[in-house]
């Protein structure tokens, strides 16, 4: 678990020719934009997840729980995302 608050963030971008052509390994034209996105991870003891859109609107919340229980096979990996 956090111990403390984690901000990263991630600049835009827009694919200008070639978009879905990549997903074949052909090339593509994109430029980043004067834009971010920013994502802030910060622990609580109330056993929830929760997410915040403030720009659109969205707030809704998750018990940690019940997420642990969700079929992640469709991942594809071995990855795992609690614990």
């Amino acid at each position: 678990m956090l111990s403390e608050v984690l901000l990263v963030s991630a600049p835009g971008k827009v694919i200008l020719h070639g978009e879905h052509a990549v997903v074949h390994g052909k090339v593509a034209l994109a430029m980043a934009l004067n834009l971010r996105t920013f994502l802030r991870l910060q622990p609580h003891s109330n056993g929830k997840v929760c997410l915040n859109l403030p720009n659109i609107g969205v707030k809704q919340a998750w018990d940690v729980a019940g997420l642990q229980l969700q079929d992640t096979s469709f991942l594809g990996g071995p990855w795992r995302i609690w614990n």
